[in-house]
């Protein structure tokens, strides 16, 4: 297939080079209309367009006459899509919008590209510590920690109002498996004890509990035995989120630790090292961690140095930047230029033009509420994508493998 496309090309590059040197676009009227009688008549306008000696995917929009894209009629898709004419690709056009509605009478054209061998790859995850490769589950919070036979799972809220719970590694933290949330009381306790926030099942019966010194005050974490005596306490610094959820381990001194506040939400798993007593507010224990886990709300994001930063301030729009394409030794024309950004729906981030036609797919996935781009050099972009949970580094490289044609204007009648 692709010997005989290269043949088809060369050919057809010998027979335009002969008719002109800088051979005009192939704008094609429309068909004639239907007869009157039809309430929605059926319009079928054909488009023609010598391909580049170019291998790669095409994309082709259709444009109004103030230059806005009303349709993508190809998006990404290969030439076996396309109808080889005598001298030329063809397609055709039904006259109608993106929501198949009929677009009205008037002047119209056509144009696209032809993609090359872009390079597509992941660099990097932000604002979430759980999301390390593609296939990781997007956490955009953790509700609930639960212990249940000897097992630690965390209930978690996901992008698109999904919720799921999750089987962790208590060394680690690590994700082991997915599964159904977990319903329930937690905190069985509180009716017994004041000021409970959360609490916890530990070794030897002893019950661990995040509580208030006050509804308002500061938080603590404490165990206490059967008989309430206080058996440990676990401080905290200045600036650490506060504890909001906690699960024990029953056959080991470990524990683990929801804490939470505007800046940040941390997940950690401690493990006792020794007890000592101050001789005037009772035990402190020396803990050591297992692990720490965070998220970092962002209701926004900009681009700081090539990074991601979090911000509160209103959504920017999305960057443009100039690419200077592949000449078309076909059309002896000179490298042509394009608007290039990123754009997004509900299956995912694509790089696009400045007008809205896709170009080449970046990533699936779903949920986006957000994406920007940056320049790191001539040649390649960095795409920026929030699904809420993480921001998502994407590079896009080889941006010159790319040739602009046209199709021309044409009347739709």
């Amino acid at each position: 297939m692709r010997i005989a496309f290269l043949l088809f090309a060369l050919g057809l590059a010998a027979a335009i080079a002969q008719e002109s040197p800088s051979p005009s676009p192939f704008p094609v009227p429309s068909s004639s209309p239907p007869a009157s009688s039809s309430p929605a008549p059926l319009r079928k306008v054909p488009l023609r367009f010598a391909l580049p000696p170019f291998e790669g995917t095409i994309s082709l929009g259709i444009y109004d006459s103030a230059g806005k894209l009303v349709r993508v009629l190809h998006r990404e898709d290969d030439v076996a899509d396309f109808t080889a004419g005598h001298d030329a690709l063809e397609t055709t056009w039904d006259g109608t919008d993106e929501a198949g509605h009929p677009l009205p009478d008037g002047k119209y054209s056509a144009r696209g590209y032809v993609v090359g061998d872009l390079k597509v790859e992941g660099i990097d995850y932000f604002f979430n510590d759980w999301v390390t490769d593609e296939t990781s589950p997007h956490l955009l919070r953790l509700t609930q920690l639960w212990m249940e036979n000897g097992q630690l799972l965390v209930n978690a809220d996901l992008p698109g109002d999904k919720k799921s719970a999750f089987l962790c590694d208590q060394t680690t933290g690590a994700i082991l498996n997915e599964t159904t949330p977990v319903i329930g009381v937690h905190c069985k306790h509180t009716p017994t004890y004041p000021n409970i926030v959360d609490c916890a099942e530990g070794k030897d019966g002893t019950i661990w509990f995040v509580a208030s010194l006050d509804p308002q005050g500061p938080r603590q974490v404490k165990q206490v035995a059967r008989n309430r005596e206080v058996l440990r306490r676990l401080d905290y610094a200045a600036g650490d989120p506060p504890p909001e959820r906690i699960e024990a381990s029953t056959t080991d001194e470990k524990i683990f630790l929801l804490e939470q506040d505007a800046r940040r939400q941390r997940f950690r798993g401690l493990a006792l090292v020794r007890t000592t007593t101050d001789g005037i507010e009772g035990p402190v224990s020396d803990w050591k961690s297992l692990f720490q886990k965070e998220i970092i709300p962002h209701q926004n994001f900009g681009v700081e140095n090539g990074k991601p930063v979090a911000s509160a301030t209103a959504p920017a729009q999305p960057q443009k930047f100039s690419q200077k394409l592949r000449a078309d030794p076909l059309q002896h024309d000179a490298p042509g230029k394009v608007e290039l950004t990123v754009g997004f729906d509900e299956d995912g981030s694509f790089l696009q033009t400045a007008d809205g036609l896709p170009l080449r797919t970046i990533s699936d996935t779903q949920h986006l509420s957000r994406a920007l781009a940056a320049r790191p050099n001539d040649d390649a972009l960095d795409a920026f994508q929030d699904d809420g949970a993480v921001v998502e580094q994407f590079r896009i490289s080889n941006l010159a493998e790319m040739i602009a044609f046209d199709c021309g204007s044409f009347e739709l009648k």
